[in-house]
């Protein structure tokens, strides 16, 4: 088969995959990877193969699924319209670009002169609600030795990311009747809990991340207005780094607030990687110029605990999840050769 970037990105943007809907996507890349000349493996509407033999073994992840397209477009948003050098499309740029260009950068590598070692190119489902496509499919693979997230960066390698912590905190009252008064009113408890959670400060911080932050982004409180409420919930997003445990948060969110600290989510951990490993100079080498840097974004590097790892790829972060997406035809081509070159020097890395 020959295939281009460009042409498998429009195939790709054209087939709706929103998250829990990707089996339609994962069926055409199946047949897009048996017109390679790869034998293709489905789990659930994950959909990955595995290239060459023997050690050491590079996963290349990214994933199938987007967003909803929602409304604003002044693009058709699954017609992958190009226009401009730019290819529009919901998902062009997060993430199916750079998935398109991992997959045309393994066929590439791996058409002469391949590398003595194992490639997993890998199509996960569902990274944009819960990440139980990379998460499930991880046990059925070979344990990788180094791993590459593809996700919209400029070609840039992302050597931390910032995790999630999502608390309560639960505000309690006793109610009464808003006319009469008398009753101690949650709200407003949960009121001097949220100015206190403002002046709360992090000290330790990560060399790319920075400190953590804290943003009190739901309140939940009150059945009617005639009546004094008696509970009163915060719901807190905390952004991570590995200079703080999730414990460590929590006791100092505790001692800001006078309700009940919970834990809604902590999965979701701050992930970073030792500059000097392997993978992190083959992706160096392979962008000359780029300087390494820590994501504020969450994304399936998560699943990948004790695995060197980056997180890099053809487009822009900030054009996720917008009105008229897009990828310039350009920053894919420069992602093929990205990741091609990425590979090439992994091996060579490791090898010596």
């Amino acid at each position: 088969m020959t295939l281009s970037a460009l042409e498998l990105l429009c195939e790709l943007v054209a087939i709706r995959s929103e998250s829990g809907n990707e089996a339609a996507i994962a069926s055409h890349l199946e047949e897009v990877f048996s017109g390679l000349g790869w034998e293709p493996r489905r789990s659930g509407r994950n959909v990955y193969a595995v290239l060459g033999s023997g050690a050491p073994t590079l996963l290349l992840n990214s994933h199938t699924d987007t967003v909803p397209a929602g409304e604003e477009w002044t693009k058709p948003a699954f017609s992958a319209l190009r226009e401009g050098g730019r290819v529009y499309g919901r998902g062009a740029n997060d993430a199916k670009g750079p998935l398109c260009a991992m997959i045309l950068a393994a066929a590439q590598a791996y058409s002469k002169d391949a590398p003595k070692g194992r490639v997993i190119v890998a199509a996960t489902c569902e990274e944009e609600i819960s990440g139980a496509g990379l998460s499930s499919l991880l046990p059925e693979l070979p344990r990788p030795d180094a791993a590459v997230v593809g996700e919209p960066t400029g070609l840039a390698p992302a050597v931390a990311q910032k995790g999630l912590l999502v608390l309560t905190v639960e505000e309690k009252g006793r109610g009464a009747h808003a006319a009469w008064g008398g009753g101690e009113n949650a709200v407003l408890k949960a009121a001097r809990s949220v100015q206190a959670l403002s002046e709360l400060r992090f000290d330790k911080t990560h060399p790319l991340l920075g400190r953590p932050s804290l943003e009190v982004t739901q309140i939940e409180g009150g059945t009617r207005h005639n009546v004094i409420p008696d509970r009163c919930r915060l719901i807190l997003d905390v952004r991570t780094t590995p200079a703080y445990s999730p414990e460590e948060i929590v006791e100092l969110v505790r001692a800001k607030v006078s309700g009940e600290v919970g834990v809604r989510s902590k999965r979701l951990k701050a992930m970073d990687t030792d500059p000097a490993q392997p993978i992190v100079r083959a992706a160096l080498a392979a962008s000359p110029g780029v300087v390494p840097f820590g994501s504020p974004t969450v994304s399936d590097w998560v699943f990948l605990e004790g695995i060197p790892a980056v997180k890099v790829g053809p487009g822009d972060s900030r054009r996720s999840h917008t009105p008229d997406e897009y990828i310039e035809e350009a920053e894919l081509e420069a992602g093929v050769g990205f990741y091609r070159g990425l590979i090439k020097n992994y091996f060579e890395l490791v090898k010596g």
